[in-house]
């Protein structure tokens, strides 16, 4: 397991890098990364302005146990604006 990241916004940057390369995450493949909180760093990237997508679904972790009802979090470009994709590719390039 790698060590968890030191800040939120270093976190922030896992999840938005992560969504960018595998289209999508949820907790469990976040955890591995270093995210501590997948759901609070998902409102801190909506919170900036990118729109984000989620959908509910079962989710095996790291014991092999099965989860209902896991978020899976994804970028919705379609519904963002040219400014705002403009945004995410600064953000995408600082990490």
């Amino acid at each position: 397991m790698k060590k968890h990241a030191l800040s939120t916004y270093n976190q922030q940057m896992i999840v938005a890098r992560y969504m960018s390369n595998y289209g999508s995450i949820n907790r469990y493949e976040a955890e591995p990364e270093g995210v501590c909180s997948l759901a609070a760093r998902i409102l801190d990237l909506k919170d900036q302005g990118f729109k984000i997508k989620d959908k509910r679904e079962k989710a095996t972790d790291s014991f092999g146990i099965e989860h209902d009802r896991i978020s899976r979090y994804w970028f919705d470009k379609s519904a963002m604006t040219q400014e705002q994709i403009t945004k995410l590719n600064k953000l995408l390039e600082k990490s």
